[in-house]
């Protein structure tokens, strides 16, 4: 981890909470604001994304907010063009996978290669298959793969992504050789859901916000959820793996990070900006709707919880045989 980053972002933030109007004066947009999402247009991560859009081009009038999607290299390929634009107009949603692409050998950029802003939120991960499966529910999917681990394919939108780690962490809990258990990687959570619904993958990993509107026409059937206790809304029919016997809990937090070369004036400026924006009425009424867990970290809150993370998905990726670090 580079000091450095700790050293702005900590500056950032006890300028920002001590003195929020002079920071505010310090530096704000004057131009147009990206920001970046490193998957295709549609999934949960691009919707969180514009509602970010709306509430800031709301908030901040006359700056226009865009959102600019760079999928594709388990999220490398947008925090690469986030540092390229390098300054506090450009922004990106960021998820596990900034951290476990160096974990993995995939990419040696990490979370010290960019500037943590928020912890947004985060989501639990259902479990799901096709409505006509012969699986009718998490304890006969469970059986199956202890007997035979390679009998069912999971759509994962990348090898150590937030939906990965949750197939593996259930999977590794319930006995389940996860050598064996085949994993196909797709760009971003809505292909994940339609691999499944075309016949082509068994199982999808995916969050209530992606996988529900196919639940609810009947489509699809979420047999269990890696949440610690059973969320709210209509999404408390589905019963957690603790329920079912599997003592597995994971989410899929959503992050703000900005580029590495960000000013503190600019991090204060955007970790008051991100504090402010989930409090408001509209912000709450999404995570309603959307089962999203209140946890909201601030900037140094951030940086400390990437540290943390980061051992935790460390050890977990070599215990499953996944890591390979890059120098």
């Amino acid at each position: 981890m580079r000091f450095s980053i700790w050293v702005r972002v900590v500056k950032a933030v006890c300028a920002a909470w001590m003195n929020v109007g002079a920071q505010a004066a310090d530096w704000q947009p004057n131009k147009p604001v990206e920001i970046i999402v490193g998957t295709p247009p549609g999934g949960p991560l691009d919707e969180t994304a514009r509602l970010i859009q709306t509430l800031h081009e709301k908030r901040q009038s006359g700056v226009p907010m865009a959102v600019v999607n760079k999928p594709g290299g388990g999220h490398a390929i947008a925090m690469t063009y986030l540092n390229q634009r390098g300054d506090g107009h450009a922004i990106s949603m960021a998820l596990t996978n900034l951290l476990t692409n160096r974990i993995i050998g995939s990419h040696p950029l990490t979370f010290s290669d960019v500037t943590p802003l928020a912890r947004m939120s985060s989501e639990y991960i259902g479990m799901s298959v096709k409505a006509d499966s012969p699986i009718k529910d998490g304890k006969a999917l469970i059986a199956q793969l202890r007997a035979n681990p390679e009998s069912l394919t999971f759509a994962i939108t990348n090898r150590a992504s937030g939906n990965h780690v949750a197939a593996a962490t259930v999977l590794k809990a319930a006995g389940v050789d996860l050598k064996r258990v085949k994993f196909v990687s797709f760009k971003g959570a809505a292909e994940t859901t339609l691999s499944v619904l075309g016949g082509h993958v068994d199982v999808a990993m995916a969050t209530p916000t992606s996988a529900w509107k196919h639940v609810q026409a009947g489509k699809l059937r979420m047999v269990a959820i890696s949440a610690p206790a059973r969320v709210g809304g209509e999404v408390s029919s589905v019963p957690t793996w603790k329920e079912l016997g599997v003592n597995a809990v994971s989410a899929n937090w959503r992050a703000v990070v900005g580029p590495n070369a960000m000013t503190p004036p600019q991090i204060a400026y955007w970790d008051q900006a991100l504090g402010a924006m989930v409090k408001t009425a509209e912000w709450r009424e999404a995570a309603r709707k959307n089962q999203w867990s209140d946890d909201y970290l601030n900037a140094a809150g951030t940086l400390k919880f990437f540290q943390e993370e980061y051992k935790h998905l460390d050890a977990l990726l070599t215990e499953l045989g996944d890591a390979k670090k890059t120098p």
